[in-house]
């Protein structure tokens, strides 16, 4: 076949609520990575498992006592804890 396919990228409208911290997204909800917080090291790390600003995830798992499980680029799943997950600040869909 010489065609090429040609698919047009859509650019979505961030989302407007307040920034939060990831853990506060419920189970299913996904979210845009508005800022990552903390010492060089902790942020650095974060930044290199892919939660940069811009990116989307999406909450697999939100349960209190154990580790938040997001997945992250699509099929990639991450499992932090607590501590981490406060420090990537956050916006969803919800809120104005």
């Amino acid at each position: 076949m010489g065609s090429k396919l040609s698919i047009p990228l859509r650019v979505k409208e961030a989302p407007t609520g307040p920034m939060m911290p990831l853990t506060m997204v419920n189970r299913g909800e996904a979210a845009i990575v508005r800022k990552v917080k903390g010492c060089g090291t902790v942020r650095q790390r974060l930044l290199d498992l892919g939660l940069n600003p811009g990116a989307t995830v999406q909450v697999l798992k939100n349960e209190s006592a154990s580790p938040m499980i997001i997945a992250v680029k699509g099929d990639g799943r991450l499992a932090l804890d607590r501590k981490m997950t406060h420090r990537v600040m956050v916006t969803t869909g919800a809120g104005g």
